[in-house]
């Protein structure tokens, strides 16, 4: 007399990988969500003068999945006075910039939110002016509630 199961192994990995799928599918979403988040907040600012508007067009977010972009968020917004259509414009800078980072994460998740221009730091540590600061403390706080919003999600689903 033995035991024997009742259920096959192929069952446990279907079962399994539709877990994965869930919780792939919940991280991605609640990232791209924060990510808006962010750089809405981010745009949002009016702490300073952008002349070109390259500063505030190159503020955007990348996700990276065990190192590859799969979702980008850099738009084109208004134009400043001083916009210089010869330059690289501010979204296809935030976005390389970004892009140069998340080369760093090839393992796991990553949410990258970035102002791309060289100058956004010294606007900041400099100048004392809000640029993406208040964006970053966003996302320190928010991540713990999307890590336990996840968490639960999946406590639900079983």
């Amino acid at each position: 007399m033995g035991i024997e199961a009742n259920f096959k192994m192929s069952e446990i990995n279907s079962y399994l990988q539709g877990k994965v799928k869930m919780l792939d599918e919940l991280m991605i979403r609640n990232l791209n969500f924060l990510g808006m988040e962010c750089v809405n907040l981010a745009k949002s600012l009016d702490t300073y003068t952008d002349r070109t508007g390259n500063l505030r067009n190159s503020i955007g977010y990348i996700i990276v999945k065990h190192g590859n972009v799969i979702s980008s968020k850099f738009e084109a917004g208004q134009r400043g006075p001083e916009f210089d259509s010869k330059e690289v414009p501010g979204e296809r800078v935030g976005e390389n910039f970004a892009k140069e980072i998340a080369k760093n994460f090839q393992v796991g998740y990553a949410l990258i939110v970035v102002a791309g221009m060289e100058y956004a730091s010294y606007i900041e540590d400099v100048k004392h002016l809000d640029v993406i600061a208040p964006a970053k403390s966003l996302a320190d706080v928010r991540i713990k509630q999307v890590a336990q919003s996840i968490v639960n999600s999946m406590r639900k689903a079983q």
